[in-house]
């Protein structure tokens, strides 16, 4: 009964996920580093496809509707290459900028295994395939962020736990005509539990980001003559916690659902990367 009462909670999570979705993988409010981590539990391609809904603080105003695809390809038993590819429209109080947003690739090879105990290493990036100037509105409405970023991640799991660190370099400055946003390097940190309940797989997670530098953009008081200045606070600190489902439908599909919400969230959203909260669905297929 009580296993009964829990699947219904978690059945009526999915179901709000559905109404106010976000992407497959959550969008964790960040420019590409919370990739590392996933946990791989299949052996096997896969291909999957959500619709997004975000939302940013009431200072900012921004909405954020996105499209994502993405595909994990095996090419070795303990290796495979994941793919990321989003579709994104930001809207606000200035106006609203939409497109293709940036590519992501991602390397996976696991360099230890015992048991149920692997570690594995991460490397990739984020190439600037997304628009940074649409509609000439700042940075924080594009749907690309305007750099080409290195990833490289180390992840631990012994189940029922998975442990994950990844770092993102970037020190190119996007093309935005009206900002020339330069982000800070960012360091990942989660930690997540994962469990069954009958057919359901739920999992727990703990997220946080740390931005190393603060960010730069043009001075308004001399952007013709292409003087920078530092955004004061933008080195933020920033964690998330997130509870996520999935639910196995008929072979070889299954759906998830994920919710998040800050711990601590970022008070400065030059990048656009901020949200108050993530609500998200997607669909998945196994091959």
């Amino acid at each position: 009964m009580e296993s009964m009462q829990v699947r219904r909670i978690i059945f009526a999570l999915v179901a709000l996920s559905a109404l106010c979705p976000n992407v497959f993988y959550a969008q964790c409010s960040d420019a590409g580093v919370c990739v590392f981590g996933s946990r791989h539990a299949w052996v096997g391609h896969r291909i999957s496809a959500g619709y997004a809904f975000g939302k940013s603080s009431r200072t900012d105003d921004l909405t954020i509707h996105s499209f994502q695809v993405e595909g994990d390809i095996q090419f070795f038993y303990d290796s495979r290459m994941t793919v990321r590819f989003p579709w994104s429209r930001i809207s606000g109080p200035l106006g609203y900028a939409s497109g293709i947003g940036d590519l992501t690739l991602l390397w996976s090879q696991t360099v230890w295994k015992v048991n149920a105990d692997q570690v594995s290493v991460q490397i990739g990036g984020k190439f600037a395939t997304g628009n940074a100037n649409s509609a000439n509105l700042p940075q924080a409405y594009q749907p690309g962020l305007g750099t080409n970023d290195f990833l490289f991640g180390v992840s631990y799991g012994t189940e029922p736990w998975l442990f994950a660190v990844g770092y993102q370099l970037s020190r190119g400055r996007s093309n935005n005509s009206i900002t020339r946003l330069q982000r800070g390097d960012d360091l990942l940190a989660r930690i997540g539990f994962t469990t069954h309940i009958d057919d359901l797989i739920v999992g727990l997670e703990l997220l946080t980001i740390k931005r190393l530098q603060e960010s730069s953009v043009l001075n308004p008081v001399n952007a013709a003559g292409g003087s920078f200045i530092a955004v004061s606070g933008s080195d933020q600190f920033q964690a998330n916690f997130l509870a996520r489902v999935s639910l196995p439908l008929s072979e070889p599909y299954s759906l998830a659902g994920l919710a998040a919400v800050p711990l601590r969230s970022r008070s400065v959203n030059v990048d656009g990367l901020t949200r108050s909260i993530t609500l998200s669905v997607g669909i998945q297929y196994a091959l």
